[in-house]
This record gives structure tokens, C-alpha cells and sequence, in this order.
């Protein structure tokens, strides 16, 4: 069989040898059909003939796509295409950042959006008001996503179409902000944040497939060619699947997705939508829901409390008891489930939930998975490995700040469970697998600063001094085995995706220098040349 396109490289890791090696990847229609080693008797002509294209790369890496395994597609298409606050300083910043979008024609929606403020990384680290909003747009409902997509800032126009008062309760698992007359500030948490959103994040389909459009094109210089798309938000499931499958069908997908929609929505329905649109680019093998929060706003659910705050121990975003009656079932109709867990009382909770969906309905198909993993503890970690639970972590977390002096889990966790967190090599080592993702858009989804942070564990500061937790950093072949069989294997595709072997999916990113001849500072630095999704050049 002669391919159509042939990669050289001096550096090709394949996802199976822990070092790459000297040789080519040979590719027919969307699948590979050769790895070839130069110290092997594979013959380079024997899948030549004229109309085959050969590129050389030298030196450069070549592997397998990366295969993000905890994406907020609809949201990450959102933070590509509105604006981002990131780098505001204080609320006056992000109130002119927003203004400016909206004098430029950037926000022409009925709803202005933008994403990734954060009042912790502000001079004054107070939390805004719809007033500020208010002075520039009395007549445009606003609604701003912060950085850990768990609060919301609107303004007063907003509110009113919320349908919000002084009188509104606070919702489960939520909180409104409210000044010292018990009026609302304009600023929802956690579950409040969907009071917002199921207003604000209202598209039509076209509009839909613009925001899809919005994360392809990012996610094609990036080297990303497959996800996992963990769909419920706060107000539910963020994403039609057959907007999906409409993309799907006109050829324009250029990522593999893998959706996971609602735990607590009809299975059923589920199972009908597997069945309906599931294709080699479109599968719904998994559902989703939240557990607990996020540590730094005590919203994590602890087994001990909180060192800054006796008495908490978090509470949870829903409540528990109908999640740990959906686990059972879905695990009964062979649907994988992802819970989201930060806390080590979550995590624990997750487990329970696991197990005794197998004890009741035995081992099956399932591969289950807990998000995030920020604590557990040490007796848990051995279950992963008995249950066949999958770690799916994102490890550009632990950078959550720019230095670590300003980590705030020494402070809200004590030192002794802050230097325990995101035990990485512990879980793949019990587990056998790991799946890394980035959480986009809580975080960037360029792989290399997840691939930098999982092998340093620093800071960008280059703190602390040989890392943070140094016992659990992993290995350059850890890391990129994870972020692309890991992930794979943890959706049920370790036989089409995630490795360079014959026969399997021609999914493959070329990068711009040979990753185990540098020195790990430099990862974080990293770009892709080009990337090959099903057998198509897409990024060049």
C-alpha cells in the first residue's frame, strides 16, 4: 500500500517507547498504515510512489495528537471569541477592557461576554459591583464568567432580566453577593452562577456553530485533535449534540469529540443520542456532573476543615444523594461517568459512588473517571488502581498564581495537606493511567504548559526551589503518554487514538524542537508546526 503522506523525523515518540527514535510515520486516507524505525528492516520506498508527499522534520518531535481529556467546549469557544480579563488588575480595568470590545464592534450579541477576571489577582482583591457595568451600559445586559468559571459579575440590567431581587433566595450549592442592605451586588457563586448563564448563554444554532468555528481554529495551532467535552455548567448542559453532528456531518470538525453530557439528565435519552450521532469524530460515551467546588473558596469538600476557616469543610454544588443513585444506573447502561472533584471528601464520596455501582452491577465497559484530584488521601489512592477509576487531572492548576509566594493553599489548607496536593505519580502509578487535560477555559488549553507543570511543578517564578511536591512530578514520557493514550484509553479509544501504531487514527502533531534533548524550563516555551487530524494537514 503506498501512503499519501510520509513524516521523517530523527525524533519520533510514539506513545509506546519511553524514547523516540529515528524514522517516519506513513499515512493512507485518515489512518496510519506504517511506523517505520531507521534500525529496523522497514523500507521507506516500499509506501512511495509518485504522488506520495514526504516531509522531513530533522530533529523536531513528532507524535500522536494531543487529546485533551477535560474541556468546556461551548465555554472554551466562548473565551476564544469574547473578551478576556485575565490581565485586569482591578474592576475599573475590566469594565474598560469591556468597553473597548464593545466601541470596537466586538460584542455584538445580545449579551456583552467576557471571561477570566478574578478579584484575587486584583490590587485590592474586592469583589465588583453591577455598578461600575452600569455607568457604560444601562441598556445591554452584561454577564462576565471569572477565571475559575465559579462566579459571575453582571449588571443591573442583567439582574432584571434574571428576575432578581433582594427578596431571591440563594440557590443550593450557590451564594448571591449582597451589600449591607441585602441588596444584590451583581456578583453569583458557584451554583447562583447559573441564575446568570441560563439567560446569557441562550445561542441559536448558527450562533452555536460560530462558537465551535471560534475553538477549532485555536485548537488547530495548539496540536489538539481530540477532547473529552464535559458539557454540564451550572444551568445545564452547555452544547446541542445535533449542532454536533451537523458539524460532524459537513466535514468541519476538525477535533475528535468526546461528549459528556448531564449524570442527572435522562440516561436514557443518552443511550438514544449514542446510538443517533456517535461517528469516528463524535461520541457520547460518558456523563458528567459536579461534586464540590474549588479549594480557594472553601467550596471543596474536605474530610477536615478548612486551616483558615474552622468549622467549614465545603459544601456541595448538588446534592449528593441523587448523584450517588445515577452513578449505579448509568454504570448499568455501560455510560462512563466523570465527577468532579477537588476535595478529599469528594474524592472519597466519588470512589463510594464507584464501588457500589460494581458491586451492585459487576465490572463492565465502563471507565470511570474522577476530575481534577487536587486532594486525596493517601488510603484513597490505593482504590483507583482496585476500582479501575481513571485520575483525570489538569496539572497547569497548581499554578494557579503567578509566584508561589502567593499560593493560597498554604494558607486555606495548612502546609502539610498543601504540600500533599495533586498527587500525580502516586495516581498513575495505582491506577496505571492518567488522563491530562487543561479545564479550558478555566486554563489556557495549550498543552505545554500542562506538560511543563506535571514535569516541574514550579511556578512561573520558578518556585519553589525543585518543585512543589517534587516526589510527584512526573516524566517527560509520563506526561506526553498521558496526554495522548492516557486520555485516549480513558474514553474507550486506546485502539483508534493516542499512540503512532498502525492501523490506528492518523491523528499526529510535528513540534518545533526534540522535547527529551531540552532542558524542562524550555517546555513551557513549546509550539506545534504542524498537525494532522484524520489523515488531513489542518495547521501548518
Amino acid at each position: 500500500m503506498k501512503a499519501d503522506l510520509i513524516i521523517k523525523s530523527n525524533s519520533i515518540f510514539d506513545s509506546v517507547n519511553r524514547t523516540p527514535f529515528k524514522g517516519f510515520v506513513a499515512v493512507k486516507g485518515n489512518k496510519i498504515i506504517s511506523v517505520g524505525k531507521a534500525d529496523d528492516n522497514t523500507d521507506l520506498a516500499d509506501f512511495t510512489d509518485d504522488s506520495t508527499v514526504i516531509r522531513e522534520f530533522g530533529d523536531n518531535t513528532v507524535m500522536a495528537g494531543f487529546h485533551d481529556s477535560h474541556t468546556h467546549f461551548i465555554m472554551g469557544g466562548l473565551f476564544k471569541t469574547h473578551v478576556n480579563l485575565a490581565d485586569a488588575r482591578s474592576e475599573q480595568e475590566c469594565v474598560q477592557l469591556i468597553k473597548e470590545a464593545v466601541d470596537r464592534g466586538e460584542e455584538t450579541g445580545k449579551w456583552i461576554l467576557g471571561f477570566s477576571w478574578y478579584h484575587v489577582f486584583w490590587d485590592n482583591q474586592i469583589m465588583p459591583t453591577a455598578k461600575s457595568l452600569d455607568r457604560f451600559f444601562p441598556d445591554r445586559p452584561v454577564c462576565l464568567i471569572n477565571a475559575e468559571a465559579h462566579g459571575a459579575w453582571v449588571n443591573s440590567l442583567a439582574m432584571k432580566i434574571m428576575g432578581v431581587t433582594r427578596d431571591t433566595p440563594d440557590p443550593f450549592g450557590g451564594k448571591i453577593l449582597r451589600d449591607e442592605h441585602g441588596e444584590p451586588t451583581g456578583v453569583f457563586l458557584e451554583k447562583a452562577t447559573g441564575m446568570a448563564t441560563k439567560y446569557a448563554f441562550q445561542f441559536t444554532k448558527d450562533e452555536e456553530k460560530d462558537i465551535m468555528r471560534g475553538f477549532l481554529k485555536a485548537a488547530a495551532p495548539l496540536g489538539i485533535t481530540s477532547i473529552n467535552d464535559v458539557m454540564p455548567y451550572f444551568h445545564g448542559n452547555m452544547g446541542d449534540l445535533g449542532v454536533y453532528s451537523d458539524m460532524d456531518r459537513s466535514g468541519e470538525l476538525t477535533v475528535r469529540i468526546h461528549a459528556a453530557p448531564d449524570l442527572l439528565g435522562d440516561l436514557d435519552e443518552v443511550l438514544e443520542n449514542q446510538r443517533r450521532y456517535s461517528s469516528d469524530k463524535l461520541r457520547i460515551d460518558h456523563v458528567k456532573q459536579f461534586l464540590d467546588g474549588v479549594v480557594t473558596t472553601h467550596t471543596s469538600l474536605m474530610l477536615e476543615d478548612y486551616t483558615d476557616m474552622p468549622g467549614e469543610r465545603g459544601e456541595g454544588l448538588f446534592a449528593l444523594e441523587p448523584i450517588a443513585a445515577a452513578v449505579p444506573e448509568a454504570h448499568k447502561r455501560g455510560l462512563s461517568v466523570k465527577l468532579h472533584s477537588c476535595g478529599d471528601g469528594s474524592a472519597r464520596f466519588a470512589l463510594d459512588c464507584y464501588e457500589d455501582a460494581i458491586r451492585k452491577y459487576g465490572r463492565n465497559r465502563c471507565r470511570h473517571a474522577i476530575e481534577h484530584l487536587e486532594v486525596v488521601k493517601d488510603e484513597d489512592i490505593p482504590r483507583f488502581g482496585e476500582l479501575g477509576v481513571i485520575p483525570s487531572v489538569q496539572p497547569e492548576h497548581m499554578a494557579l498564581t503567578q509566584t508561589f509566594a502567593e499560593n493560597p493553599y498554604p494558607v486555606v489548607l495548612g502546609r502539610e495537606r498543601a504540600d500533599k496536593t495533586w498527587p500525580l505519580k502516586d495516581m498513575l502509578e495505582t491506577a496505571g493511567v492518567l488522563a491530562i487535560g487543561s479545564d479550558c477555559p478555566v486554563v489556557d488549553n495549550d498543552p505545554f504548559l500542562e506538560i511543563y507543570r506535571g514535569v516541574t511543578r514550579l511556578h512561573n517564578d520558578g518556585q519553589p526551589e525543585g518543585g512543589w511536591n517534587p516526589a510527584q512530578k512526573l516524566s517527560l514520557y509520563d506526561m506526553l503518554r498521558s496526554y495522548t493514550y492516557g486520555s485516549a484509553y480513558g474514553c474507550l479509544r486506546e485502539n483508534e487514538l493516542g499512540s503512532l501504531s498502525e492501523g490506528k487514527f492518523a491523528d499526529i502533531v510535528v513540534l518545533d524542537k526534540d522535547l527529551f534533548g531540552i532542558d524542562p524550563s524550555e517546555l513551557i516555551h513549546r509550539k506545534v508546526i504542524m498537525t494532522v487530524m484524520d489523515g488531513n494537514i489542518i495547521y501548518e
